[in-house]
């Protein structure tokens, strides 16, 4: 028979409420009758019935998160984690979808998280997706925060990183080493929001040091690997045109990675004839035969602000006769994290 609150009461000799109040972390309770209860919980191999507690709060006691990527690089595993780790310090569960960059299967889950009644949402959405679906959430007063990339037209809690800021520091240190000719490096999920930012931080670094010459790698087949995609986009490019380019800022590492294979394979020596810099770092970056310059996210923080932004969401909600008209916009700083695939000059 499954332990309740009755039995630790009993066991320890205090009133229920004293119980509910320790296992909950409520206030007005002794640090000594606090550590007697759950050591007593314990014991006992107490499991707390999250769907009764839930009932009676109206929460599921769960979020729904969607991601586009799961198998290029640790950017959103990292980011995982920071969510989870601030879900469980809250009770909460988490489900996980991944939509592969896909606005169709990205709205299906949307849908699915709907019907199953989560208490909210954080999603990386898709460029394309049906924004009605969106509308449709803030309807039905389910609350959602999107994380790393946006949808302009979409209010809501955003949690993102400056890529402006990081795309301007990694192409302005190439320049600083002297490189004039920079070539840019786009993935298959272009267009989307960080990437336009990444692309006008390039854009502006160039400007500011008076350097006309843009490069954009990319071609129109789309794929979810990433680091075939970079691959065969160099490939393509190096093939088709009298490059010129003496370096190359990819907005990701993965592209990065099958940028240094393809130009390996056209025998060109990596930083001694081009330079290159991904951006996100990976935990490969570190272990690659010749170490990735890139951009730090602090990904983990990330996940656990956008966590944190959505329980405050849940909890204001709640208690608000109207929806939101307010959101936060939270923007981290990047971080240029220099290795060996630029050399010096």
């Amino acid at each position: 028979m499954a332990v309740t609150i009755h039995d630790i009461a009993n066991k320890v000799g205090v009133s229920k409420t004293t119980v509910y109040r320790a296992l909950n972390n409520k206030p007005r309770i002794s640090k000594e009758t606090y550590d007697l209860i759950i050591k007593t919980a314990q014991e006992l191999n107490y499991f707390p019935n999250k769907l009764a507690s839930g009932l009676r709060s109206k929460r599921s006691m769960a979020i729904g998160l969607i991601f586009n990527d799961l198998i290029s690089g640790h950017f959103f595993s990292d980011i995982f984690n920071g969510i989870e780790d601030s879900a469980i310090q809250n009770d909460y569960g988490v489900i996980l979808g991944c939509s592969n960059g896909d606005p169709h299967k990205e709205k299906l889950l949307l849908n699915l998280f709907a019907e199953r009644q989560v208490d909210g949402i954080i999603v990386a959405p898709t460029y394309g997706v049906d924004t009605e679906c969106y509308r449709r959430l803030q309807e039905e007063r389910i609350p959602f925060v999107f994380i790393d990339k946006y949808i302009p037209e979409i209010a809501t809690d955003i949690v993102t990183t400056d890529d402006f800021f990081g795309s301007y520091e990694a192409v302005s240190h190439l320049i600083r080493l002297g490189h004039r000719n920079i070539a840019i490096l786009i993935g298959p999920e272009y267009p989307c929001s960080t990437i336009e930012k990444r692309i006008e931080g390039y854009r502006k670094a160039l400007r500011d040091n008076r350097l006309e010459h843009e490069g954009i790698i990319s071609f129109t087949e789309k794929m979810t690997n990433q680091r075939k995609y970079g691959y065969l986009a160099v490939g393509r490019y190096l093939a088709e045109n009298e490059s010129k380019n003496t370096a190359i800022f990819a907005i990701n590492d993965s592209l990065a990675i099958g940028a240094l294979k393809a130009l390996r394979e056209h025998n060109l020596r990596v930083p001694a004839d081009v330079a290159v810099i991904g951006y996100n770092n990976d935990e490969i970056d570190e272990y690659l035969d010749i170490q990735l310059t890139t951009v730090l996210q602090p990904k983990y923080e990330m996940g656990k602000k956008a966590m944190e932004l959505l329980l405050k969401r849940i909890n204001r909600d709640k208690e608000a006769a109207a929806p939101a008209t307010h959101y936060e916009y939270i923007n981290l700083r990047p971080q240029l994290i220099i290795r060996d695939s630029c050399g010096s000059r």
